[in-house]
Parts: C-alpha cells; sequence; structure tokens
C-alpha cells in the first residue's frame, strides 16, 4: 500500500526500527541456539553442584552435632555405669561396716586357726557379702588337701570366729608338684550372716 505523507521532512514521524534485528542467518541462529542451550545447561550445572555443595555442608554439620552428642551420651553413661559400681561399693562397705564385730579381732582369731605349711595371699571381702581367703599351702609329709580341708574345719568348729558366719565353702583348689613336694592354692569362702 502506498502511503501518502505532506508534511514537511522535519514534522514527519520517522519510523522507529525494530530494536531487535532478526534477520539472522540460519547457520547464525544455531550457532546462537546451541551456545543458549550450552549455558542454560552449564548454569543447571553449577546450580546442582552448588546445591550439593550446600548439602553435604549441612549434612557434616548434622553429622559432627550427632557426633558431639554421641560423644557427650557416651560420657554420660560411663558416669552413670561409674556411680553404679560407686553405690554397690557404697552398700558393701556399709555392710561391712555395721557388723557388730571387729575386723581385727577377727582378723587375730584367724591367724591363729592357720595351721604350719599354709600361708594366705590374700584375704578380702567382696560385694557377694563373703569373706574370701586365699592361700597356698605347701607339705612334704602328708597331702597338702589334707591341710586345706583341717584348716577349713578348725575355721567351722571355732564357735568364737564361726559366729558371724553361715557357711564356709571350698571355691576352687590348683595342685601342683614342686621338688617332691605337694602344693596346692586355695581360694574358701566365709559367707556372712
Amino acid at each position: 500500500m502506498i502511503e501518502i505523507n505532506l508534511l514537511p521532512e522535519e514534522l514527519r514521524k520517522k519510523r522507529s526500527e525494530p530494536a531487535f534485528n532478526l534477520n539472522i542467518d540460519a547457520e547464525k541462529l544455531k550457532f546462537l541456539a546451541i551456545g543458549g542451550a550450552a549455558g542454560i545447561l552449564i548454569l543447571i550445572v553449577i546450580m546442582l553442584s552448588l546445591g550439593s555443595f550446600i548439602m553435604k555442608s549441612r549434612i557434616n554439620s548434622l553429622l559432627a552435632k550427632e557426633k558431639n552428642f554421641s560423644d557427650r551420651l557416651s560420657r554420660a553413661d560411663a558416669v552413670n555405669k561409674e556411680i553404679t559400681v560407686l553405690k554397690a561399693k557404697m552398700i558393701v562397705l556399709g555392710q561391712i561396716t555395721n557388723r557388730k564385730f571387729l575386723w581385727a579381732e577377727k582378723l587375730n582369731q584367724l591367724s591363729d586357726l592357720v595351721l604350719p605349711g599354709i600361708w594366705f595371699t590374700h584375704v578380702y571381702t567382696d560385694s557377694e557379702n563373703r569373706l574370701i581367703i586365699e592361700g597356698s599351702v605347701i607339705s612334704k609329709s602328708e597331702e597338702a588337701m589334707a591341710f586345706v580341708g583341717k584348716f577349713m574345719k578348725s575355721v567351722k568348729d571355732d564357735r568364737q570366729f564361726f559366729k558371724d558366719f553361715k557357711n564356709i565353702k571350698l571355691e576352687s583348689v590348683q595342685r601342683k608338684n614342686k621338688e617332691e613336694r605337694d602344693m596346692v592354692d586355695f581360694k574358701t569362702s566365709l559367707y556372712f550372716q
């Protein structure tokens, strides 16, 4: 269509040119499309790796917090176990100190009951309310096991000593022969009443 504009040139509206010139060759258009797609893909990869990095740092921070809590929990468990052990020891100690006899007297009576050839290696109380006596017997003439039996009988027959106990029991015996001598390691338990 023919346009007739009778206005002088100065007053005429000038045609605006399009902001984008879309008269691009097909080759250039392919190149731009591939470049734009590659740019978008690179941007997506960068965003995903950045998101992955952020999530990984969050996970590591949560794992560190969890480890810190588990360390505190294990320390608390260790303290609780120690408290339980100490309470048990306090109960045993309370039972021992509440007994109506003097330990010096008991140990003196026990030393009077020891037969020649018997040596004590340990004398102690345990949490099961027992007096444990560990020792050794060495004999050349008699059998060492007979000495252990005689010692247990003399302890049980002594009323003054045995009045605070309800039973005596031979816990373990280990026999050895050394240089033609009969040797026995023994462990007896006296149960408190």
